[in-house]
């Protein structure tokens, strides 16, 4: 009788957070970088971060009328999308958990995680580096060379920065890129 075999041990999934001042263009970054990530064959999760309050369910819809009743939380699903109200579950891994398979998340915002981040800068919005005080940095996209040594990418060009992730963070279900 052959011994059981343990079952392979998945690594997390990577989460990579993409950072800058308001303006720098993070959300514009991603839009562009999503199709070409995906073109590799790659499924991406991504999380949004604000500090401001927002109203994410309507007065009156049955998720919020069922959750001023009491519901500890409401999840709704309909033939294309789902979502779920309800008290904030931690940090940005608690929240990743609740994707679906993902081979990697990329995660706007989130300041205060202890992530690895990619920093979105532009001169024009703010003339600070975050890799200058934060080591979290891996690398800059955008303008101006940076402080310290660490791989530097213009925002035009996301093969370069879906190259970079690839290699960084080992995902497997990339293929190379059709430069």
């Amino acid at each position: 009788m052959r011994p059981a075999r343990a079952a392979p041990r998945r690594r997390p999934i990577p989460i990579v957070a993409v950072s800058g001042p308001s303006g720098a263009g993070k959300t514009r970054l991603l839009r562009r970088l999503l199709p070409v990530l995906a073109a590799r064959g790659l499924r991406v999760g991504v999380l949004k971060h604000t500090g401001h309050a927002h109203a994410f369910d309507r007065r009156g819809k049955d998720t919020e009328v069922l959750r001023r009743a009491g519901a500890v939380a409401a999840a709704i699903q309909g033939p294309d999308a789902m979502a779920l109200f309800g008290p904030r579950r931690g940090g940005a891994r608690a929240l990743a958990a609740l994707l679906p398979p993902c081979d990697l998340v990329l995660a706007e915002g989130w300041r205060g995680e202890p992530l690895p981040r990619l920093e979105v800068r532009r001169t024009a919005v703010s003339r600070e580096f975050l890799c200058a005080t934060d080591r979290r940095v891996f690398a800059l996209v955008g303008d101006g060379p940076p402080p310290r040594r660490l791989p530097h990418l213009e925002a035009g060009d996301l093969a370069g920065i879906a190259d970079l992730l690839v290699r960084r963070f080992r995902l497997r279900r990339a293929r190379p890129s059709p430069r």
